[in-house]
């Protein structure tokens, strides 16, 4: 990877009022890769599409961010509420065509730096053991599997990793 393509890379934190940019990046997201969530685009589209629904998202968010490539949206990632010593990573995706260029290292790191900030001892997700490239990311920042799996309703299984946090 060269610096110049770091360079382009930028991160901004979201707030209630940039639902239509979290919205739009979720619903591409679920389209894209529906085996890789816990919801699906039916869940989230149709009926269930409503403004009020997209801002409690992000309001009820510990942190949402989106990841921009220059001035195009490439990915997203937010993390539950923390708890006195942890968050859960929630809602990562980066879009197909800008996957290998840095997009989800970033994410991943600006979470673990808030996370820090917080004082929070560690970082859980949860990751469908198929889906090879995002273990491979998150391994590369340090979750671990726990051993821990749950089955979903579709019949797939997730896998819990964990990323315990360097004490600033």
């Amino acid at each position: 990877m060269t610096g110049a393509i770091n360079e382009e890379i930028s991160v901004t934190l979201l707030t209630e009022a940039d639902w239509q940019l979290w919205r739009s990046l979720r619903l591409l997201a679920l389209a894209e890769a529906p085996y890789a969530f816990g919801s699906t685009l039916e869940q989230w589209s149709g009926t269930h599409d409503q403004e009020p629904r997209w801002r409690d998202r992000l309001r009820n968010a510990g942190v949402a961010l989106v990841c921009f490539l220059g001035r195009q949206p490439a990915g997203m990632v937010a993390t539950t509420t923390p708890t006195d010593s942890e968050t859960e990573l929630v809602s990562m995706w980066v879009v197909p065509e800008l996957r290998g260029r840095g997009v989800g290292d970033r994410l991943i790191s600006e979470v673990l730096i808030w996370a820090n900030e917080l004082n929070l001892a560690q970082v859980r997700l949860y990751v469908r053991e198929m889906n090879l490239s995002a273990i491979a990311l998150y391994e590369r920042h340090g979750f671990v599997d726990t051993g821990e799996r749950c089955d979903e309703m579709d019949g797939m299984c997730e896998m819990s990793m964990v990323r315990i946090l360097d004490k600033l």
